[in-house]
């Protein structure tokens, strides 16, 4: 049915990224497959998901049998109970300025994502993989992939990291600045993708897709509930990206999907299977358009 080479991209979100599994599960009930996947932050979770074939059903129930804290690494007060130490040896008050760079450091969610893709990489993937992330010291865009994938690589402002592990490209697309210390990869210190580009359309059609299937999880309708400070900084992330996206929902003709979801919170674990239901219903309430606007 699909004449065209189609790619999806899926936008961060938090927790609300479970949203992302129930749309594609929805496209590919309907035999819907993407040629390629771009994903950032939460949305290259949902990509790698898709792109590796694990199950979204499995992946769900084994993810609700985990704790949450049980996957976060504090970072924070062990940092400063250093600085203590060592100020008590030196008197040496400068060196409080040089504390933890976030709360958590991320190790376990990377060891946890590095078992669940079997510490494979981007040329082992069934379906080419773009995982966004932002160079913290530089400002550029960093692109995980396999080198096969690349068709252009001299857009400005964009950089590309080749063939390296699913699970690191995932930890540095993730990393809230704050919330996570930046994922340091060939001397680069790499936070969220969002910060830079939250919904990677641009690099799918400059990768060669000809039609695009795009997920906006920001929220642009009513109030966004920000009450803690890892919501408040998901928060900001959207209000930064939004006339980023108004640009290129004119620039670049996808098929864009933005979900009502505001009333669920960035860090609503509990909620992962509802927002899977609420996802499988969005695919299903734009099934019929999706497929119009991919035979055209």
């Amino acid at each position: 049915m699909i004449k065209n080479k189609l790619g999806i991209a899926l936008s961060g979100g938090g927790i609300r990224g479970a949203v992302h599994l129930g749309i594609l599960k929805g496209l590919f009930e309907n035999e819907i497959y993407p040629d390629m996947i771009a994903g950032t932050s939460a949305g290259s979770i949902a990509g790698a998901l898709a792109a590796f074939g694990i199950n979204f059903d499995d992946f769900v129930n084994r993810l609700m049998s985990v704790k949450p804290w049980r996957m976060l690494d504090p970072a924070f007060w062990m940092a400063y109970i250093g600085v203590f130490i060592y100020f008590l040896c030196t008197k040496r008050p400068t060196v409080l300025s040089k504390g933890a760079e976030g709360l958590f450091k991320g190790e376990r969610i990377e060891k946890y994502f590095d078992e669940l893709f079997q510490g494979k990489g981007f040329k082992e993937l069934k379906t080419p993989l773009f995982i966004i992330s932002t160079d913290v010291e530089t400002g550029e865009e960093v692109v995980f992939c396999s080198k096969e994938s690349v068709k252009n690589k001299d857009k400005k402002g964009r950089q590309y990291l080749f063939d390296k592990k699913i699970s690191e490209a995932i930890r540095a697309s993730i990393s809230l600045p704050a919330i996570f210390v930046p994922k340091r990869i060939d001397g680069r210190k790499l936070v969220d993708g969002g910060i830079i580009n939250n919904v990677p359309v641009d690099i799918l059609f400059d990768m060669g897709a000809q039609k695009v299937i795009a997920v906006d999880l920001s929220v642009k309708k009513g109030k966004n509930r920000a009450e803690t400070l890892t919501e408040i900084i998901f928060s900001c992330i959207d209000i930064m990206s939004d006339e980023l996206i108004k640009m290129k929902e004119q620039n670049y003709p996808a098929f864009y999907i933005s979900p009502d979801i505001s009333k669920i919170g960035y860090t609503d674990y509990y909620r992962i299977p509802e927002l899977v239901k609420i996802g499988e219903k969005i695919a299903k309430d734009n099934i019929s358009k999706i497929k119009s606007y991919l035979i055209k």
